[in-house]
């Protein structure tokens, strides 16, 4: 599940609305807004700040989404050598 929790975060992060995000990893909105509350719940840090009108990454949640696009990263032969 973890991957799966990612994968949300960085979407959510890249597109910055909950819907359209929802939309690209064909989940429902309150699904992926729920996979998104227990992942700052686990963290115990906000990752965004939410509005009725946006959605903004918090500091904690642009430090996340660095460490998260290095953890998902392909690994490439040269980087084993």
């Amino acid at each position: 599940m973890f991957m799966q929790e990612i994968r949300c975060f960085i979407a959510v992060a890249e597109c910055l609305n909950f819907t359209t995000a929802a939309n690209r990893l064909y989940m429902s909105q309150p699904g992926l807004s729920r996979i998104i509350s227990k992942l700052e719940h686990e963290l115990n840090v906000r990752l965004f700040i939410r509005s009725t009108r946006s959605v903004n990454l918090t500091r904690a949640g642009e430090r996340f989404l660095s460490t998260c696009r290095d953890f998902i990263r392909p690994v490439r032969y040269a980087d084993c050598v």
